[in-house]
């Protein structure tokens, strides 16, 4: 658990540190336009946030040297629902929390498609399923063959908890643009005056 925490806070830090680069693209994208859509500008800013924090928890830190030593070859865990069977025999918070954790994980990325590029659930769904399944490939290949063994583990649960978060994160979009219907009509800021 220490570790997804510490895995975030890096990855604010290097959110912070490209910040003023994306923010600068960002209005030169815009230049040209008469004005800037605050709403969409803070939501891709928080879906670069969400990219960083991501990339550093699934695929960070990276093997030390002596794990690297020790690797010998690919392997992951293929069966469909372990996790059930992992939660009642341990029986310990911290096997609940790391299902949690995996659907937690995408439901940024299912809201995003959803509320800002109004994309179908079933997009969404498959959209989801493939950005989980790059990303559990890259832990079972070693970094897709980077290294001479898997550093993380592959595990078909995470496909499927991910694919459900990436699912609850458009309906929860769905949610808020009925609470709030006149959210994506906020008046647009005039160049002229940034």
């Amino acid at each position: 658990m220490n570790i997804w925490m510490e895995s975030i806070k890096n990855g604010f830090d290097i959110y912070l540190g490209i910040a003023p680069i994306t923010v600068l693209i960002a209005f030169v994208i815009h230049i040209k336009k008469t004005s800037i859509d605050p709403v969409c500008f803070i939501g891709v800013q928080c879906m670069i946030l969400y990219a960083v924090c991501l990339i550093e928890v699934v695929l960070f830190p990276l093997p030390d040297e002596e794990m690297i030593a020790v690797m010998n070859g690919y392997t992951g865990q293929f069966i469909p629902f372990k996790f059930v069977s992992d939660i009642l025999n341990e029986r310990t918070v911290e096997s609940v929390l790391q299902v949690m954790l995996n659907v937690i994980m995408t439901i940024p990325f299912g809201f995003f498609l959803k509320f800002f590029m109004n994309m179908k659930k079933s997009n969404i769904i498959i959209l989801t399923f493939l950005l989980s399944l790059v990303i559990e490939l890259a832990q079972l290949t070693g970094l897709f063959f980077i290294y001479s063994g898997s550093y993380r583990l592959f595990d078909v649960d995470d496909l499927m908890l991910n694919t459900l978060g990436g699912l609850l994160g458009a309906m929860l979009s769905n949610g808020i643009k009925n609470l709030l219907p006149d959210i994506m009509n906020v008046k647009k800021i005039p160049l002229s005056f940034i």
